[in-house]
């Protein structure tokens, strides 16, 4: 059969290693021009042929990134073409139990708070986001290996005696899970040069076991036809939260109970996580004990919502891929909730131009303007500059990590 792969940064090596081992003639294209030369050396010394556009030739099979747009499929000509959650859908052989988790914002959230909680039952757990991947074992997080997390990097998961597989997946996934999760879909977004919508592309984690997607999205999700059930409502604040205090909340898991979330972190920020993480627990037929021993010693995910008191300066810092007028709208609505954007001060440091020009200063600018918090944007370096004087809060989101 012969094969034409387009995109070599999204998981492209790993498919044209698949098809060659099935025998098959492989061409890979690098259609955004920024891979590296070693990874395509790489991929020739595979046996694949490289080309920087599509080759005016028939092949049997396409397979592009759903994000992908059409015009780089040029002048070939083709019997199938699939995405790439669906060819991984077709390669996949791992048999481990396995949850994949994607959707637009939270997914990180989610995967860590499951790894801990399941971690606790006694299962050896593996966790692969957008952080790294590793096992998770003892609130800890022993990241081994970076790795995107693009739908192909679920072939390349390592192997060994795991009772648990926990997966972030950005667009899509293999279909093959046994728990396939939905976060959230909140905005449409194109992709594809807008050919394409954000939903086409996540629906494919769907599996034929258990999907849990968020009450309000049921009706969206529930035309593709699999099994859903929903999440939501699970975890709600008890009192007026305070920053840099214990979160209060009550937790309808089997019973209701309340629970004290740790003080380290912005706890608020994590309840539709937690939400999630407990709907999954459930059709797991985790005990209630461990669940809420969970909730309790959970310590977030590093880096992310860390709150910290220094020299009588309060501090917020969050150090994710997914900076944006979204994220920025939920950390803000969860301080104002506290009380704690008084003398409040929002810096953006996008850590590379790269990651920069992908972010929309505009849109983040007009959320902190509606909160009435100054913005300041960084020069990308990482250095964190004095605080701008007067200012008792400091809110600082470096845009950064990898996907």
């Amino acid at each position: 059969m012969k094969v034409l792969i387009l995109d070599t940064v999204h998981g492209g090596k790993v498919l044209a290693r698949s098809y060659l081992d099935k025998g098959d003639e492989v061409t890979v294209v690098d259609v955004y021009k920024v891979t590296p030369k070693d990874i395509l050396n790489d991929i020739r010394h595979m046996g694949a042929k490289v080309a920087d556009e599509a080759p005016a030739d028939h092949f049997d099979l396409v397979v592009m990134p759903c994000h992908c747009p059409d015009v780089f499929i040029g002048e070939a000509t083709y019997e199938k073409r699939v995405f790439f959650s669906e060819a991984v859908k077709d390669l996949i052989r791992d048999r481990r139990f396995r949850i994949e988790v994607t959707g637009v914002k939270g997914k990180t959230s989610t995967c860590y708070v499951l790894a801990h909680i399941l971690s606790l039952t006694g299962r050896k757990v593996y966790l692969h986001t957008s952080r790294g991947m590793g096992p998770y074992a003892k609130g800890k997080h022993f990241i081994t290996e970076l790795k995107s997390i693009a739908p192909p990097m679920l072939l390349t998961l390592p192997k060994g005696e795991y009772d648990v597989m926990v997966c972030e997946v950005s667009l899509g996934g293999s279909g093959k899970a046994d728990i396939g999760c939905i976060t959230n879909l909140l905005e449409d977004y194109g992709i594809a040069k807008n050919t394409r919508k954000a939903e086409s592309a996540k629906k494919d984690v769907l599996c034929d076991g258990v999907n849990i997607v968020p009450e309000a999205e049921k009706d969206i999700w529930a035309k593709y036809g699999k099994p859903l059930r929903t999440y939501g409502k699970r975890v709600s604040v008890v009192g007026r939260p305070e920053f840099g205090k214990p979160l209060e909340v009550s937790v309808d898991y089997r019973g209701k109970h309340e629970v004290s979330l740790r003080s380290d972190y912005l706890a608020l920020q994590y309840l539709d996580a937690m939400d999630m993480a407990l709907e999954v627990c459930d059709a797991m037929d985790v005990p209630a004990e461990t669940v809420l021993e969970g909730l309790r010693t959970f310590p977030g995910v590093p880096g992310r919502g860390e709150v910290s008191v220094e020299k009588g300066v309060r501090y917020l810092r969050d150090r994710n891929p997914g900076v944006s007028h979204m994220s920025v709208e939920r950390t803000l609505s969860c301080l104002k909730e506290m009380g704690a954007l008084d003398d409040a001060v929002l810096i953006i440091d996008p850590v590379s131009r790269k990651v920069c020009d992908k972010m929309d200063k505009d849109l983040i600018g007009e959320v902190a303007a509606k909160y009435g918090v100054p913005m300041v944007i960084t020069d990308g370096k990482g250095s964190e500059d004095d605080v701008p004087e007067g200012k008792t809060m400091v809110i600082r989101m470096f845009k950064e990590g990898y996907q």
